[in-house]
């Protein structure tokens, strides 16, 4: 979890203000200055899967692996509850049966549980407010 303070900003400083954002650290910096590094940003809270049994992790669906089915440019999951995912597709033309079942068996086995995989059709996946691209939505409200 990201937490900053900010005593620069003399009008309002922030004190151990909640980005909610979740990030990962990385090795001590070489100029011996002795903060935290952050080596990457893992998302926000809204983008952690929630298993049914309340475990939460980084849901990781490279494009390398369904990029090769059908026509796909771009998807985006949606968790609506605990045992169904969205799955919004921008594609050229709708994926064929078999391939629509093997996106569903290649989703279920990255989020390690046997989610329901609704399929459906976009023309273009919005993006945030922040204009940011976000590939995994959790709607399900945090415990």
């Amino acid at each position: 979890r990201v937490v900053v303070t900010n005593l620069h900003n003399f009008a309002m400083p922030l004190i151990r203000y909640q980005l909610g954002d979740y990030a990962e650290l990385g090795e001590p910096c070489p100029c011996g200055r002795g903060l935290p590094v952050l080596r990457r940003i893992m998302g926000r809270v809204r983008n952690l899967l929630i298993l049914p049994d309340g475990r939460r992790h980084w849901p990781s669906f490279p494009s390398k692996e369904w990029s090769v089915i059908g026509t796909i440019r771009q998807m985006q999951m949606v968790q609506h509850d605990l045992e169904s995912i969205e799955a919004r597709i921008v594609a050229d033309q709708p994926l064929l049966p078999a391939e629509e079942d093997r996106l569903r068996q290649i989703l279920v086995e990255r989020f390690g549980h046997p989610f329901r995989i609704d399929i459906t059709y976009h023309v273009e996946i919005p993006r945030s407010g922040s204009l940011k691209y976000e590939d995994f939505i959790s709607e399900v409200p945090a415990a």
